[in-house]
């Protein structure tokens, strides 16, 4: 009886881990995969910023991508912070963001 708490204990515990993905923590430079089981973070894009958690920006220049919502996109996946998976689906996503042109307005929404 003991061993099967500790086990649901041990379970439980990875899968509320998992429901607290902090979004804001997302920036920097990012590798975009093709594969969900190899990202960090599974993302959906949204078309309204009304919608979204994270308003990003894309930085051109990886030193600037250095606050929340701040992206920069990498090919090297060696270099990125993160591994992110473009979600199709809403519903399967760690978070949503929208893209803006305002490099003031990125970052996760109150």
């Amino acid at each position: 009886m003991k061993i099967s708490f500790t086990i649901f204990l041990a379970f439980f515990s990875v899968s509320v881990s998992a429901q607290r993905f902090n979004s804001c923590q997302v920036f920097g430079k990012i590798y975009v995969v093709t594969q969900k089981n190899l990202a960090d973070a599974k993302v959906f894009v949204e078309e309204s910023e009304g919608l979204s958690d994270v308003l990003v920006y894309q930085h051109t220049n990886r030193f600037y991508a250095d606050k929340s919502g701040q992206w920069f996109f990498t090919n090297d996946k060696r270099e990125a912070n993160f591994w992110v998976y473009f979600e199709p689906v809403k519903g399967h996503a760690d978070f949503s963001i929208s893209y803006t042109e305002t490099e003031s307005f990125a970052g996760c929404k109150p």
